[in-house]
């Protein structure tokens, strides 16, 4: 006798199975972009026609200019915890936990994770190192690096780097992507000796190899803020230089570019260890929260309004006790208000995540408001980052 659930899976493989030769190409590929690009690339799978469409440049050319021209659209993004340290306190629950906001479909868990990596170490998470056009620069291990992995997570296609040459304890790591072509790029975090060069090694999935070169550097004994995530813009990899509060500045791809270069900070800063370098619709900001020990705190933001001449311009600056009204003691502790920024919005000048009270909060720069994102928060450790219009695919290694 055929039961219910029978009957049901048969009708279900039925329908599966309709034909669609009556249905155009234009038509089908029509249907198709509009679907959640996490959904298309399963799709390939459904038949030889779905696949010969969707793996077709023009259907992904097709895909990313109507992401791109849509009004009300913007590219997929989401804060990721980093885990860069061996924290230990990180609750075992939280272990795989990768999303700091619910408000995407293309991040929906279990569906977005890294658990596809051939890493096994469970009780401490493999760390994300930077992002770039939609990939991930990963590693098992934050001090003496030497297994690294690139990544699409949203597709689970990966690869493994060959080691590097040497072994470094504590390296600055760089991280571009472009069309086919990817570099990692690293450094050691800081030099105490009397030397103004340094070693800085070089990936290129051109060659499949690491070049070791010798570069120059302005300072001989600068220092590396590596829990500040590198920051590609205008060409340039950024580092926050903690020692002489500057900005330690790299292009790979100027092939007379020997050396690193410095980059002034706002001159009227104030904080020397809660700050951060981010993006934001294609503007380069400086983040900061004051580090006074006692007293109301200051939140500031500048946008750097000249690359050349390295001008800053402050576009917020905000008191704390003035601010934040009576509604943020109902789920923060009073007692509790030891502040550190985390993250700058991708697409939004006002909005700016930060640590506060052991949660995560949103802050609207602009009507005040603050937001609890996450609770039980961590770490301290975030990247925002933002999917490619349409999914970077990592080539094949040959190495």
């Amino acid at each position: 006798m055929i039961t219910m659930a029978e009957t049901s899976q048969k009708a279900l493989q039925q329908q599966i199975l309709i034909d669609d030769s009556n249905i155009p190409d234009w038509l089908l590929t029509e249907i198709l972009q509009r679907l959640p690009v996490k959904h298309i690339f399963k799709f390939k799978c459904v038949s030889k026609r779905w696949f010969l469409l969707i793996s077709d440049p023009f259907f992904a050319r097709l895909y990313s200019t109507r992401i791109n021209t849509s009004l009300s659209t913007s590219q997929p993004w989401n804060l990721l915890f980093r885990y860069l340290y061996e924290v230990r306190i990180v609750p075992s629950s939280m272990i795989d936990t990768r999303i700091a906001l619910k408000q995407s479909q293309d991040f929906s868990s279990p569906g977005f994770s890294l658990n596809f990596l051939p890493y096994s170490k469970h009780d401490s998470p493999i760390k994300i190192l930077a992002s770039s056009n939609g990939l991930l620069l990963c590693c098992e291990t934050f001090y003496w690096q030497k297994n690294y992995y690139i990544c699409n997570p949203l597709i689970q296609q990966w690869i493994a780097l060959p080691k590097p040459p040497k072994a470094i304890k504590s390296v600055a790591v760089g991280f571009i992507c472009k069309d086919d072509h990817y570099e990692v790029i690293r450094f050691p975090t800081a030099n105490y000796g009397p030397s103004s060069t340094l070693r800085l090694e070089t990936f290129s999935s051109e060659t499949g190899e690491w070049h070791c070169s010798i570069v120059n550097c302005p300072v001989m004994d600068y220092y590396i803020k590596t829990d500040s995530p590198v920051v590609h813009y205008n060409g340039s990899l950024h580092w926050l230089e903690f020692r002489h509060s500057k900005i330690i500045t790299y292009d790979p791809h100027n092939g007379t570019n020997t050396r690193l270069h410095l980059m002034n900070l706002p001159d009227d800063r104030q904080s020397e260890h809660l700050s951060l370098l981010g993006v934001s619709r294609g503007r380069f900001r400086y983040f900061e929260v004051t580090d006074t020990c006692f007293g109301p705190r200051d939140l500031r933001v500048w946008v750097l309004s000249d690359n050349n001449a390295q001008r800053w311009c402050l576009e917020y600056r905000i008191k704390f006790s003035g601010s934040w009204i009576d509604e943020v003691n109902e789920f923060i502790p009073k007692d509790n208000f030891y502040i550190f920024p985390l993250a700058l919005h991708p697409h939004e000048f006002d909005i700016v995540y930060l640590g506060y009270g052991g949660c995560l909060v949103s802050y609207n720069l602009g009507t005040r408001k603050l937001d609890v994102v996450h609770r039980n928060f961590y770490s301290h450790q975030l990247l925002a980052f933002v999917f490619s219009p349409w999914p970077t695919t990592i080539p094949q290694p040959f190495w």
